[in-house]
């Protein structure tokens, strides 16, 4: 039986359409996973550092835009109002996948020696380093 034109490119097309959907399939098949800890585990780290009172290494926790001593006297401050941090609770997560990564939001329950208050934390992973880094602290007390 002779091949004609159509049956050639009919063929090419769906040889062309099966290519491009393996490598589809190949592309979403590659980890987001991020380098290093996961959003939960860096909010983890960032509270147990607070906990310990060592608010230099929460504050790099950071992203790099942000000076540390900004977040260090921030922290401070928290502590002078608050008191100690005692607890802390991760009670919600939100994950947003954008074009140049994913934004993590972590909502915890802290309880302090002064107050009790809800928290939240913004954690950006970017596409080009795939490593999580806190971008906003967020703290609402009861009062």
């Amino acid at each position: 039986m002779k091949q004609t034109k159509v049956d050639r490119r009919l063929r090419r097309s769906l040889l062309f359409t099966l290519l491009l959907l393996g490598g589809l399939v190949t592309l979403s098949a590659c980890s987001e996973e991020p380098v290093g800890p996961t959003a939960e585990e860096v909010g983890q780290r960032f509270y147990e550092a607070v906990q310990r009172g060592d608010f230099t290494t929460a504050a790099g926790l950071f992203i790099e835009k942000i000076p540390r001593q900004e977040i260090i006297a921030e922290l401070e401050r928290n502590r002078q109002e608050l008191g100690d941090l005692e607890d802390f609770r991760l009670k919600d997560t939100v994950v947003n996948t954008v074009f140049s990564g994913r934004r993590y939001i972590l909502k915890y329950k802290t309880r302090y020696s002064k107050k009790h208050a809800t928290e939240g934390l913004i954690l950006f992973q970017p596409v080009s380093d795939r490593i999580v880094r806190i971008e906003m602290h967020n703290v609402r007390t009861r009062d």
